[in-house]
């Protein structure tokens, strides 16, 4: 398994990707930050979804949203974090792992995840992107000595952590 991962500062809203991940946390009434720039590119989506109510931000809850090219980024997956007081850098690499194993089996190439805000908790920037990247590579590792099949078929093959 060969993943390229970076970091990028860039414009949530441009970054172009097979799938964007975004972060949702339970309790949270509406869509704030890059979330809600992303949820205003899809048109409300993610705010229709989360008034419905299948969008709760539970931990490890995913919704994958096609965004019907309104976005450079083919899906959207919004991610639940669970309770913001309860938010650890272990949550984030096991909610990333089970992420990108999904998108893996979806064979998304390319993933763009949006780093967790400056301050959220406590977190900076470097834990987040450690978590981040820990939590990919736990995710898509797979044992492969013995297997015949085509290894590249459906991996991923870039992460970029946006800031």
């Amino acid at each position: 398994m060969q993943v390229e991962i970076k970091t990028i500062t860039a414009e949530i809203g441009g970054v172009e990707a097979g799938a964007l991940i975004v972060n949702y946390f339970e309790g949270a009434e509406r869509p704030g930050g890059n979330v809600a720039t992303t949820d205003e590119a899809l048109g409300g989506a993610i705010s229709r979804l989360v008034s419905q109510g299948e969008i709760k931000g539970k931990l490890g809850e995913i919704t994958v949203i096609h965004s019907l090219g309104k976005l450079p980024a083919d899906r959207v997956v919004v991610v639940g974090l669970g309770k913001l007081p309860d938010l650890t850098l272990t949550r984030v690499r096991r909610v990333v792992a089970e992420t990108c194993r999904l998108l893996r089996q979806k064979e998304v190439a390319d993933i763009a995840i949006v780093a967790l805000e400056s301050g959220i908790d406590g977190i900076g920037p470097e834990g987040s992107a450690q978590a981040i990247t820990e939590g990919a590579l736990l995710g898509l590792y797979s044992f492969r000595k013995h297997k015949t099949e085509d290894a590249e078929h459906g991996e991923i093959k870039r992460l970029l952590i946006v800031s």
